[in-house]
């Protein structure tokens, strides 16, 4: 169905960017469970995150820890040279993006902003309907640039070959076949039975009873964001390829939960239709057709606007985790879009964002680019404030008045104090 009314388009970006409503009667019934869950790893350990293996993955697993060594020489030549291939990419992308020294210099001395590693992080790869070796190298590369010490990955059993590979391959020793809740649970509260500690901070995507995992132990240990199903918006002008177009939505849709997001914007009438046609042509021989379907039919959206700056304001609005902008004048439309996770541009698209443009693959979902950016060597970084200060008359007076102002006379007399010099 093709939408051109515009205000009927902002109502429905709206609906489907908010698709996962946390007030939702499931996900309230799904989050109690997740509470159980992480309540009977934390006072119960090991032979509870055995039950719930059991139960929840039909796996009985005597060992969670899993060797990778040998793994990556075990798979084919293409396959090896496509992991180095987008291992290098990745890994000099997030070296670029090391921060510099912030430093300040004046007469009342000197400032600075250091920046120290994580001591420990814990990675989830999914491992449900594909194995998303992918999510390694987009979340395990940043914290190796880093210089984080600890890495631990967690994956559902049996982790996938390929997934043990790309683990081999980075050098990663610390890989434990668990999911779900549980498998947070265990990074968060730790496992003393099997010496495994818990670590400092928790990044990767999973499905919900991940997210909501995450979202629970936040505080107890760090997480990098909430990550909900894939989404992606494109602007299109009545240039752009019909058949490239409905091959990108299509890549958002296969991911098989059923809620993801995939939107046209355009202010050509006749190129969405011709979208609409080729969408139907080419879903035909998808291998997962039906999960597509699903998707299509509830979040999908092509929409037709008189301008393309409508297209820009509707995908502002969405504020989607990836943005294409399928126009020849792509430079004019840039500084007009404020909320996206990842934006493509000219001959880029999603596919090569997933797996190796460089910038890991982790963004912002459900309208969360509005406050947040995706998942980079900044958040396996802390920073600490350096702070080194001539006490001079007027610095001294100043915090004094501000302390008194505030009603805090230990603070003012401590201000005071550093007339007599450091003691």
């Amino acid at each position: 169905m093709i939408i051109q009314d515009f205000k009927q388009l902002k109502n429905k970006v709206l609906e489907v960017a908010k698709r996962l409503d946390s007030g939702d009667e499931k996900v309230e019934e799904i989050e109690t469970r997740v509470k159980f869950i992480l309540k009977e790893i934390k006072n119960n350990g090991l032979s509870t995150l055995k039950d719930f293996t059991q139960k929840f993955d039909g796996k009985i697993v005597s060992d969670f820890k899993v060797a990778t060594a040998g793994h990556f020489s075990k798979l084919e030549d293409k396959q090896q040279k496509a992991i180095e291939l987008a291992c290098g990419r990745i890994r000099k992308f997030q070296e670029a993006c090391l921060p510099k020294k912030y430093a300040l210099n004046d007469e009342s001395g000197h400032l600075e902003v250091l920046f120290k590693p994580l001591d420990s992080v814990g990675i989830y790869v999914p491992g449900g309907s594909a194995p998303l070796l992918s999510t390694l190298m987009m979340t395990a590369i940043p914290a190796l640039v880093a210089d984080v010490k600890r890495i631990v990955v967690v994956s559902p059993p049996e982790i996938d070959p390929y997934i043990l590979a790309v683990a081999d391959y980075l050098g990663l020793k610390e890989v434990y076949q668990m999911g779900g809740a549980q498998a947070i649970g265990a990074l968060a509260y730790g496992l003393p039975e099997m010496n495994f500690s818990a670590v400092d901070k928790v990044v990767g995507p999973g499905n919900l009873y991940v997210t909501l995992a995450k979202k629970h132990v936040y505080g107890t240990i760090g997480i990098d964001a909430l990550y909900g199903p894939s989404e992606l918006v494109i602007v299109a002008d009545e240039k752009a390829k019909a058949k490239s177009i409905a091959h990108d939505l299509m890549s958002q849709l296969e991911h098989g939960s059923g809620f993801e997001a995939a939107c046209l914007f355009t202010n050509s009438a006749a190129l969405a239709e011709e979208v609409l046609h080729e969408f139907d042509f080419i879903l035909q021989k998808q291998p997962k057709a039906e999960a597509i379907k699903k998707a299509w039919a509830n979040y999908g959206i092509i929409g037709v606007c008189a301008e393309l700056s409508e297209c820009v304001e509707l995908a502002n609005l969405f504020a989607p985790e990836h943005l294409e902008l399928k126009v020849q004048n792509f430079q004019e439309l840039l500084p007009l879009i404020r909320h996206a996770g990842a934006i493509f541009v000219g001959n880029a698209n999603e596919a090569f964002g997933d797996y190796l443009a460089g910038p890991s693959h982790c963004l912002p979902t459900g309208r969360s680019a509005r406050f947040s950016s995706g998942l980079s060597v900044m958040d396996f970084l802390k920073r600490s404030s350096l702070v080194q200060v001539k006490p001079t008359e007027a610095l001294i007076e100043a915090t004094a008045t501000l302390a008194r102002m505030e009603g805090l006379e230990a603070h003012a007399q401590a201000a005071e104090s550093l007339r007599d010099g450091f003691a």
